[in-house]
């Protein structure tokens, strides 16, 4: 009889990264666990994956002081585990538990709450292909300027895009990535400045597509963003509870 190897990863894996404190926000608590419309802003976004069928498993990575005693009304059906300092650390915690059992991982900012189920699907079905992340076209004119505040050149915006999350990868890219960052392979000051994940792909010149992203997606980091989310919620913008 011949024995079978071990089942290949299969499916999707979404990590939802809230491990941050939140400082520009100005609160007494993290942002994403401030009340939106009756949920925690973090409830909005884990739902929205817990809810999706085509992701098989969710990792919510909190500060480790959180996840030693996580929230109570976090749902059924979450693994949660410990971040770092950096993004980057909490990223590759979340992704290391997953490892080897999905073949695609979803990363998500745990403070977009309005995150859509058709954005997602967006994302999973390109990412089984490579990397991807969703993008909205700049509108504005963008302006470089000095030190000083005074404007040194206007920077054409037609290529430019503004990055969302969720963002995809094969799980072989994301560890991969993930692994050289953690043996040092860059400077330690960089850990500061990796904002995504698509920037460790690019570093190792490993391509990245896009899909259309979501105006709707928005992350909330200040205060006022808090409020234009809970007018999202209030004028039916957006379903309360979904």
């Amino acid at each position: 009889m011949r024995r079978e190897g071990p089942a290949a990863p299969r499916g999707v894996g979404a990590v939802v990264v809230a491990a941050g404190q939140g400082h520009r926000f100005g609160a007494s608590r993290p942002k994403q666990f401030v009340d939106l419309c009756g949920m925690p802003v973090l409830a909005w976004s884990v739902r929205a994956f817990l809810d999706h069928p085509d992701i098989d498993r969710v990792v919510l990575v909190l500060s480790p002081q959180q996840a030693a005693s996580p929230p109570a009304w976090l749902p059924d059906g979450i693994l949660v585990v410990p971040g770092g300092v950096f993004r980057a650390d909490s990223v590759r915690a979340g992704a290391e538990a997953l490892a080897g059992d999905v073949e695609t991982v979803l990363v998500h900012d745990g403070a977009r709450p309005f995150v859509s189920a058709e954005l997602v699907s967006r994302v999973a079905n390109e990412a089984r292909g490579g990397p991807v992340v969703p993008v909205i076209a700049v509108e504005d004119t963008v302006k470089r300027v000095d030190e000083g505040g005074w404007i040194e050149e206007t920077v054409p915006r037609e290529q430019l895009r503004r990055v969302q999350t969720p963002q995809g990868f094969p799980s072989e890219v994301l560890n991969r990535t993930h692994a050289l960052e953690d043996a040092g392979a860059w400077q330690a000051q960089d850990a500061a400045a990796i904002t995504d994940d698509a920037s460790l792909c690019e570093r190792l010149g490993i391509d990245v597509a896009t899909v259309e992203g979501d105006p709707a997606n928005l992350k909330i980091t200040t205060a006022r963003d808090l409020a234009l989310a809970r007018a999202m919620v209030e004028t039916g913008l957006i379903a309360a509870g979904n």
